[in-house]
């Protein structure tokens, strides 16, 4: 689709299965700024990168590692990585996650992940696309059972609203604990589209929120430009 330009970085997806979404923006604008002081990131099932980037951008002290099982996705990773300000903090890494979550339990302050969304259905012809788009290699329960962010780390997630259940179910089952939840809806008289959920093995208040992305006269809500125009260079 080509290069996406950002207030301090710039995102080409170029050969990646999933392009660029407003969905990793969302996530990362929600989840990142209250961890800004993290200082090790893992970006799973990291696409072009972007999440990564934004990670690099709010969290100044942070080294971020970047897993992605695509090939061609790994390669488009690296090439944004290396022209961006923060070229010295990525590590980009082209693995399945179940290899490599083995050995990096407990590893990570924060974990942020725009994870696959189908799990089942016809799958794209483009084998790349398909990965991107299915469960069948990274999962809701693996991501969350994976154990790879430190006992009072963080991990991050954007998903479609009718998996809310089973997905603090699963966060449930790897001993993670619901802290942050936002249901958002593209407009007020809508019904839920997505979730963004912030989990951690530290027990403590649940704070839940919703967002409406568009007022009721169609333009974008104050609450949502309040997140996002950090990052875009315009709406």
């Amino acid at each position: 689709m080509g290069v996406f330009r950002f207030k301090r970085f710039d995102v080409d997806d170029f050969g990646c299965g999933m392009k660029i979404c407003s969905d990793s923006v969302l996530l990362g604008a929600w989840f990142l700024p209250p961890l800004k002081a993290a200082q090790s990131v893992a970006d799973i099932g990291a696409g072009s990168g972007l999440l990564s980037l934004m990670a690099a951008d709010i969290m100044p002290l942070a080294s971020i590692e970047a897993v992605e099982i695509d090939p061609e996705a790994c390669r488009a990773t690296i090439r944004n990585f290396e022209i961006s300000p923060w070229s010295g903090r990525f590590k980009a890494v082209c693995a399945d996650f179940a290899e490599y979550a083995i050995g990096a339990v407990g590893r990570f302050d924060v974990v942020v992940c725009n994870p696959p969304y189908f799990i089942s259905g016809e799958r794209s012809s483009d084998a790349a696309r398909a990965v991107a788009r299915h469960q069948s290699s990274l999962s809701y329960s693996s991501l969350l059972s994976s154990g790879i962010s430190k006992p009072d780390g963080h991990v991050g997630l954007v998903a479609p609203s009718e998996f809310e259940n089973d997905i603090i179910y699963a966060a449930e089952v790897g001993r993670l604990k619901l802290r942050r939840l936002c249901r958002v809806k593209t407009s007020p008289a809508k019904g839920y589209s997505r979730i963004l959920a912030d989990f951690s093995y530290t027990d403590g208040p649940v704070e839940i929120s919703e967002l409406s992305l568009r007022t009721p006269g169609g333009t974008y809500s104050d609450e949502y430009r309040r997140l996002v125009e950090p990052y875009y260079m315009k709406l």
